[in-house]
């Protein structure tokens, strides 16, 4: 169950790409994750008190809150600095490179310090998605705009592409801190209470920021994309789930492999909602995600 959870997280944050793509060019990156971020919030409490589980989050271990919450907090942060790389450079630059660093070392931290050695199948597909990610972004167009709603940038000088590219390995690196301290927390948390606590935090945190800097409240910008910014929200639950369900149940390697072919997803949607034109590049990565996927989910 693990495994078809990883994927289906990666169909659902493409989705939420796709969704969100519509929104103003008032809305910057801040509005999108606090909207994420609180709305999912909301929902999250909403289960936990159908579920029963509310009351436990109260009652997780610290050693599992810390991590959980420091989780929460590295990746809110390599999220930002994601979007702030798509801002400096092009897409075809920053997604391949993220994505293919975030994968590669998932991977090996995993194997060194929470002892999940990686198997055959999990370092063949994980190659092949990289290869994936990469041809799927080979334009500059933003077709495979993931984790965002920003419009495709305009191509910027030399200087620029290479702070883009710096930022966007500097996100890899935040998102693979992330990606094994929510695994270490979730040893012991139920995945719905892990959820909770990974959006609190945040949330928490986003309520000074809102009052210290008024331009980054979502009511400033909540006319006219309220619609897009919701459902975009509604998604992020879903795949904030369907995350923590997917460590809870497979290995940190496998899932990490899988919820990277969400370019591909992107590239699908973008076709099917959007009327975007599938090129030679964009079907050749979608053909190597799709075997990444088939050897990770066989020889594992």
């Amino acid at each position: 169950m693990g495994e078809l959870l990883a994927l289906l997280n990666a169909i659902i944050w493409a989705l939420t790409g796709v969704v969100t793509k519509g929104v103003g060019k008032n809305v910057k990156p801040i509005h999108i994750v606090t909207t994420q971020i609180w709305i999912g919030l909301l929902f999250l409490l909403a289960i936990g008190l159908v579920t029963g589980q509310i009351n436990e989050v109260v009652q997780v271990k610290l050693r599992s809150a810390l991590y959980l919450a420091g989780g929460a907090l590295v990746n809110t942060a390599g999220s930002l600095v994601f979007w702030l790389a798509l801002s400096r450079s092009t897409v075809s630059k920053v997604y391949p490179t993220t994505q293919s660093i975030f994968i590669s070392i998932s991977v090996l931290a995993g194997w060194l310090f929470l002892g999940d050695s990686p198997k055959i199948g999990v370092i063949g597909g994980a190659i092949l998605i990289i290869g994936g990610v990469i041809l799927l972004n080979w334009q500059a167009d933003g077709v495979a705009q993931n984790k965002t709603s920003l419009a495709s940038t305009p191509k910027r000088g030399p200087r620029g592409d290479y702070i883009g590219i710096g930022l966007g390995v500097a996100t890899s690196l935040l998102w693979a801190g992330g990606f094994l301290s929510t695994v270490v927390g979730l040893q012991d948390t139920p995945p719905v209470v892990a959820a909770i606590i990974r959006n609190l935090v945040p949330a928490i945190l986003f309520i000074p920021l809102a009052i210290a800097i008024p331009s980054s409240r979502v009511s400033k910008v909540f006319k006219g994309n309220g619609i897009r910014l919701i459902l975009g929200a509604v998604l992020f639950v879903a795949s904030a789930l369907s995350f923590v369900v997917a460590l809870d149940n497979a290995p940190p390697s496998v899932v990490v492999v899988l919820i990277n072919t969400a370019p591909m997803w992107a590239v699908v949607f973008a076709m099917a909602l959007l009327k975007e034109r599938l090129n030679q590049y964009a079907l050749a990565g979608a053909v190597l995600s799709v075997g990444g996927i088939f050897v990770t989910l066989v020889f594992r």
